[in-house]
């Protein structure tokens, strides 16, 4: 049986480059296994009032009742001045049951905001005299 050579060993094994694979494996499986616990969640409210240029939130322990993606009521009609007191009220109300559990506050996301309010658009509408 032939010696091997240092560099014939090294090649062979590499302990330190072998841990750092098996830390992000575990890293990531724990993750994977975190995520669906936390229940993260994504909250669009479009331009208003209260928030003048929209906002993206992703937050965590969302209710099980609710979908993923949800948006500020579509059907809240506002004109570029002024916002129902309805409307400025979900969102302030939102807000205050969101806070504690946001991890990330976004500018205003369309897409999310679609996908959230079922692809209706924000009611825009001018008022014409």
């Amino acid at each position: 049986m032939a010696k091997k050579t240092r560099s014939q060993l090294k090649a062979t094994t590499n302990p330190k480059k072998n841990n750092w694979i098996l830390k992000l494996l575990l890293v990531v499986i724990v993750l994977i296994a975190i995520i669906p616990l936390l229940r993260p969640g994504v909250y669009t409210v479009q331009p208003v009032d209260p928030v003048p240029d929209g906002v993206t939130i992703v937050y965590i322990l969302r209710p099980a009742s609710e979908p993923i993606f949800t948006s500020l009521n579509p059907e809240c009609v506002y004109s570029p001045t002024s916002v129902s007191l309805i409307c400025n009220a979900m969102v302030r109300s939102k807000f205050e049951e969101l806070s504690g559990k946001i991890i990330l506050q976004l500018p205003y996301n369309h897409w999310a905001y679609l996908k959230g309010s079922d692809g209706v658009e924000p009611g825009i509408y001018d008022e014409e005299f």
